[in-house]
């Protein structure tokens, strides 16, 4: 399994965002699936160890969401649905930073830095300032900076957010190309269901915080 929780829970305030879920997700292309205001961010969050959970356990990769935070995130990678681009650097410098981040060397982060910025479609771009980025180029980024460090699980937060058609759909073939041929597995957060179904054989549908 690369997910396992049970009677897992978070609430802000009187709000219960999550609401004692339980699953267990195996290796693939999962869907997550719900409105605005479901749930799923704040799952993420928790599975990152970004958030503490109130009540309940989990476990990713089989590290624990409360003690193994750091092990999880050097073999996870995650795409955030708000920008998470730093003024005044370019795409290079900004996907090597994010490997290193992860925990590799800096070398090896900048050369996989050029490799994950054409496979996604910015090798042209690279050395451009990301403040003149355009939206879809920004998604792109998001991406490459998930996939730097070659994780064996990634989580990708409503990642045709603010896209064109033209551009959903490179988005969508580019991750169902990295779940599919770089044996990486993929857990997309989305309240489209047809961005759900074109990439996921699984899906888990959220509502309320309750599965």
């Amino acid at each position: 399994m690369i997910i396992e929780v049970r009677d897992l829970s978070f609430a802000y305030g009187p709000v219960a965002a999550v609401d004692g879920i339980s699953l267990s997700l195996e290796e693939g292309a999962v869907g997550l699936l719900g409105p605005n205001g479901a749930g799923k961010s704040t799952l993420i969050r928790l599975l990152l160890g970004f958030l503490k959970p109130q009540r309940g356990e989990g476990r990713v990769l089989g590290h624990d969401i409360r003690r193994d935070r750091r092990p999880i995130r050097m073999q996870v990678g995650y795409m955030p649905e708000d920008d998470c681009l730093i003024p005044g650097m370019d795409a290079v410098s900004f996907t090597s930073f994010f490997g290193e981040l992860s925990g590799m060397p800096r070398q090896e982060a900048m050369k996989r830095a050029h490799d994950v910025l054409f496979y996604v479609g910015l090798g042209e771009a690279r050395y451009r300032q990301l403040e003149t980025y355009s939206a879809g180029m920004k998604q792109r980024l998001k991406l490459a900076q998930a996939i730097v460090h070659d994780p064996r699980l990634l989580f990708l937060d409503e990642p045709t957010s603010n896209l064109d058609p033209q551009g959903r759909d490179e988005i969508l073939e580019l991750i169902q190309d990295i779940s599919s041929k770089k044996d990486i597995s993929v857990l997309i957060c989305s309240h489209i269901l047809s961005d759900i179904e074109a990439v996921c054989s699984d899906v888990v549908i959220l509502n309320r915080g309750r599965l």
